[in-house]
């Protein structure tokens, strides 16, 4: 990296505003910043480092010291700097917080820090790509752009007044400390503390895995219903196997009985249909035998009546043959309408026609038709019964279907709880535990409120010293700005006493006399003072007024730096302490207290609450078992069940055959059609008998009394009848010839004409031994159920335990490597025979490159006499244990071992000045080549002898001469001799001071 041009303003004790151009100092390869000492040579390397990280190269100074004390309070501070690499061009630009005035009324008000980057094409450029305008991105970008932290920054570009022999003099904490910052090695100490961090983790995961073995064997107990002492010495004399096979052979043996029991039901089923449908028929012989009987009996009366009527029929059509003839023709034409009308009414309530003859139906088909209705009649009663009771049985079913899913889901859900149960118990015993611990922490809490509370009195002290710095400073700033001008007043009038210095001189010439300047002794043309030549009272005056005024300037500044003293003591002993700070941690102890009291209260509580969850896991667990019970036993049941509601549904619908929606509608629309078809029979009757009665009227018409078929009037007169009892006689016989007729063909029917009438059909026995057999199928089912969810569960049981072993197997076996890596890394065990950390070992190998590079040039500068060395002892004053980066000093001459703080002040000097130089090359080696273009090197060569300050310089010489800038800065006179190219900064009589750059 190499530094184009810094310019600045206000900063320090520079009032005004100041450039350096460094490409033209660095031309010859080494300048000078020379002045007197507190002139402000180092503030230029604290504004070279502000520039570019926001922060002092010394780690002891204050950031109060960038604004300058002698610029006026209006006056913006700022530094600018433009610098090139390898990554190009850039100008940043920084302002440091301070306080301005106010833009309305009076006092001040605070002025945030701000910064700025470019890019530029060139160095000279005006304008250029702004990168930044924040200042945490500015110096994280400065950081990336340069490859650089500050901290590496001021260990290898400048080396800081005062803390130039840090390094060297540092205990080895210390040092490892510098080396972390700059070899950036917190990534192995971020790999040991993750090391850590996995081997917590890998011994977690393994004694989570043993209790993963503990909680699958216990569900394997519970699961198998063996003792813990039988299980396992089954485990260890057979295995898995021999467990589950046990549990296994006795299921499967529970199931075969059940499948025999099942067919020992099914067969009682078909048992019971059979008596059923024997009862059935038989009831129906018996009503068709008693009807027929009936019949039997009324034979000879309907025998009378047919020849009775026979009689009135032929006396009829003898005695009135002509009437006979007219009623028969109406009777005939009303016989056949009535038939029409219920022939088109059978056709309309059956929505089919039937087989007929001269449009007329056929009576045999009827008849067949209506007894077939009638023995439908006779089944569709059973139907109807059994119809009546589905809805029941389904809404049964469904409830019974219901509770059996309403028991899943509950017995899922105590599933669940009971797997959740053991984060459950681990929540409550880690919340018992945090509040025991809580609880525990009151009375630190209250001790650490108690000394907030002082460091918040602290703070307000500093407050009260940061408003008297801020008048001290008002004081200071008004006694400056009247000092300034009381100088400038005295230069004025020293300046036109000097512009006027003639004409005073020719005031005093004698003519003849020699005249005091040129010698002559003639004064042809003597000068005249002008008007407002200032005499040397008023001179005099003047001057007296100035150092009055410089005085009061020095004694405002004096209580200006005690007052600033003050602040920064109390800064240093409150270190980054905020209020806001103690305010929050205030609030938090407030929090931790109420916390720690809120604790104690809620332990009780806890406890409890823990011996309520045991309890409520021992009933959660005594619910699921009966629940399973209960589940096995009612599922059977339920599928029983349902397999005999859908027979019966099934039976309904074939039935129906699409006839009717109901068994009861169809049941009506059966009986309607046997009303419909009786009355058509009747009909049919009629209309053959009229149709007779019609033809013989009218033959007889032509002979009534040859085909009478009567001896005389008198006896037709005697058989004679009226139409009304005529019709009557007609009726009753019809009624019994079509009741003949049913019965006859009711006997004929298959299931009835099998019968004998001497078979039995005991329907009670058959549902008594159905029951019977359905008890034991219970059994069986509950049984074989038990004994399968058993081996099943065990089953999975057994599965989960080999599957928590073998995870744990591997959980062990992954932790034995994580283990072993963390314990070398950490250098816990004696695996680590050196007994350091990763991260150290790894500053161990830096700090030797370190130590070689820094010998090259110390044997140099030492003449060969010292060479620097690591020791692995603790260096004194340390309490840490051994770190290997101890520092000792060899001395060739005397052949013996030296401290570091043995050295003298010039010693010191170039041990750390090679060190420095050491750490540079290998920070820049480290950093992938990266070129250190400038260093700077502030103060240290007031301590050296002259042979010395040559060996040093020579080795400074041959860095310069391999293309590094060297910047010194120092007072000593020897050096203004050797460096043409310098920076003069020179002291004004306010106290601020002046800066000038002289190159050749």
């Amino acid at each position: 990296m190499n530094l184009h041009r810094l310019t600045l303003r206000a900063i320090g004790p520079f009032a005004g505003e100041h450039s350096i151009d460094f490409a033209a100092l660095g031309a010859s390869g080494t300048f000078l910043l020379e002045g007197p000492t507190g002139s402000g040579k180092s503030t230029i390397i604290d504004a070279i480092v502000f520039a570019l990280y926001g922060g002092l190269a010394g780690s002891a100074s204050t950031p109060d010291r960038l604004r300058s004390h002698h610029a006026a309070p209006d006056v913006e501070p700022f530094v600018e700097l433009v610098f090139e690499n390898g990554a190009g061009v850039h100008r940043i630009r920084r302002t440091p917080a301070y306080r301005r005035p106010k833009a309305r009324g009076t006092g001040t008000t605070p002025a945030n820090a701000t910064a700025k980057l470019w890019r530029l094409s060139s160095p000279d450029a005006v304008d250029g790509e702004i990168v930044s305008i924040s200042t945490q991105e500015a110096g994280a970008e400065v950081t990336r752009i340069l490859g650089l932290t500050r901290q590496q920054f001021v260990q290898t570009v400048v080396l800081p007044q005062g803390e130039f022999a840090a390094f060297l003099r540092s205990t080895g904490e210390k040092r490892k400390e510098v080396l972390q910052s700059l070899f950036g090695t917190e990534i192995y100490e971020r790999t040991t503390a993750e090391l850590v961090e996995r081997r917590k983790v890998a011994n977690a995961a393994v004694a989570a895995a043993d209790r993963d073995i503990e909680l699958a064997r216990a569900r394997l107990l519970e699961a198998s219903g063996l003792d813990a002492d039988a299980l396992d010495e089954a485990l260890a004399a057979d295995g898995a196997a021999a467990v589950l096979g046990a549990l296994e052979t006795e299921a499967s043996d529970a199931a075969a009985r059940r499948s025999r029991v099942l067919e020992v039901r099914d067969a009682a089923r078909r048992s019971l249909d059979r008596v059923r449908a024997l009862k059935a028929a038989l009831d129906r012989r018996t009503d068709l035998m008693v009807r027929q009987t009936r019949l039997d009996e009324g034979d000879a009366e309907i025998a009378t009546i047919r020849l009775r009527v026979a009689a009135a029929t032929r006396a009829a059509t003898v005695t009135d043959a002509l009437a006979a003839v007219t009623r028969a023709a109406e009777a005939e034409r009303d016989a056949a309408s009535r038939l029409a009308e219920a022939t088109r009414r059978v056709t309309d309530g059956e929505g089919t026609g039937s087989a007929a003859v001269d449009g007329a139906p056929v009576r045999a088909d009827v008849a067949a038709r209506r007894d077939a209705r009638l023995s439908e009649l006779a089944l569709l009663a059973e139907a109807a019964r059994t119809e009546r009771g589905l809805p029941g049985r389904r809404a049964a079913l469904e409830a019974a279907e219901q509770s059996l899913v309403d028991a899943d889901e509950r017995r899922r859900e105590l599933d669940d709880r009971l797997v959740a149960a053991p984060a459950v118990r681990s929540s409550l015993v880690v919340e018992r535990e945090a509040l025991a611990d809580t609880s525990t922490d009151l009375a630190a809490a209250e001790q650490a409120t108690a000394e907030a509370r002082v460091r918040l009195r602290d703070l307000d002290d500093l407050d009260a010293l940061g408003r008297a710095v801020d008048v001290a400073s008002g004081r200071l700033a008004d006694d400056s700005a009247a000092a300034l001008r009381a100088l400038d007043d005295e230069a004025g009038l020293r300046r036109r006493q000097i512009e006027g210095m003639a004409g005073h001189l020719a005031a005093s010439l004698v003519v003849g006399d020699p005249c005091p300047v040129c010698g002559s002794r003639e004064h042809p043309a003597p000068a005249s003072p002008g008007a407002e030549h200032p005499t040397d009272e008023q001179v005099e005056a003047a001057s007296l007024t100035a150092r009055a005024a410089e005085a009061r300037q020095r004694e405002s500044a004096a209580r200006h730096a005690t007052a600033e003293g003050r602040v920064a003591e109390a800064r240093r002993a409150l270190g980054d302490l905020t209020r806001d700070d103690v305010e929050s941690e205030l609030a938090r102890l407030a929090l931790r207290v109420s916390e720690a009291t809120r604790a104690r209260t809620a332990l009780a509580a806890a406890d409890a609450a823990l011996v309520a969850h045991d309890r409520e896991v021992d009933r959660l667990r005594d619910e699921l078992d009966d629940l399973r019970e209960r589940a096995a036993t009612g599922r059977e049941r339920v599928a029983a069940d349902r397999r005999a509601l859908l027979d019966d549904e099934a039976e309904m619908a074939r039935l129906l055959d699409g006839h009717a929606p109901t068994i009861a509608e169809l049941t009506a629309w059966v009986g309607d059609g046997v009303e419909r078809d009786t009355r058509l029979l009747t009909l049919l009757d009629a209309a053959d008998v009229a149709a007779g009665a019609a033809a013989v009227r009218r033959a007889e018409l032509a002979a009534a009394l040859e085909r009478s078929g009567f001896d005389d009037v008198d006896q037709v007169a005697a058989a004679a009848l009226e139409a009304g009892d005529l019709a009557a006689l007609e009726t009753r016989v019809s009624a019994h010839d079509r009741e003949r007729a049913i019965v006859a063909a009711g006997l004929a029917e298959p299931e009835v004409a099998v019968l004998t009438g001497d078979e039995t059909a005991d329907v009670e026995s058959a549902v008594e031994a159905l029951g019977l057999v359905e008890t034991e199928l219970d059994e069986a089912t509950d049984r074989a159920t038990r004994a399968g969810d058993r081996a099943e569960r065990t089953r999975q049981a057994l599965a989960a335990l080999e599957a928590v072993a073998a995870a744990a197997d591997d959980a062990v076996e992954h932790a034995r490597a994580v283990v072993r890596m963390a314990n070398l890394a950490s250098a816990s065990t004696g695996e680590n025979v050196k007994g350091v950390t990763l991260g150290t070992y790894v500053l161990l190998r830096r700090f030797d490159e370190v130590v070689a590079a820094a010998n090259v040039r110390l044997s140099v500068m030492s003449s060969g006499r010292y060479e620097l060395a690591s020791s692995d002892e603790r260096e004194v004053g340390s309490r840490s244990r051994k770190t290997g980066l101890s520092l000792v000093i060899r001395d060739a001459t005397t052949d013996t071992t030296r401290d570091p703080g043995s050295f003298s002040g010039g010693e010191t000097f170039y041990a750390s000045l090679s060190l420095a130089l050491g750490l540079a090359d290998v920070v820049q080696a480290e950093a992938g080549g990266l070129e250190l273009g400038t260093l700077f090197v502030d103060e240290g060569f007031g301590s050296l002898d002259p042979d010395t300050l040559d060996a040093v310089m020579s080795e400074l010489g041959r860095l310069s001469a391999s293309g590094r800038v060297i910047g010194i800065v120092s007072h000593v006179d020897e050096l203004k001799q050797r460096i043409a190219d310098r920076v003069e900064v020179r002291r004004r009589p306010d106290g601020s001071s002046v800066l000038r750059s002289t190159v050749g």
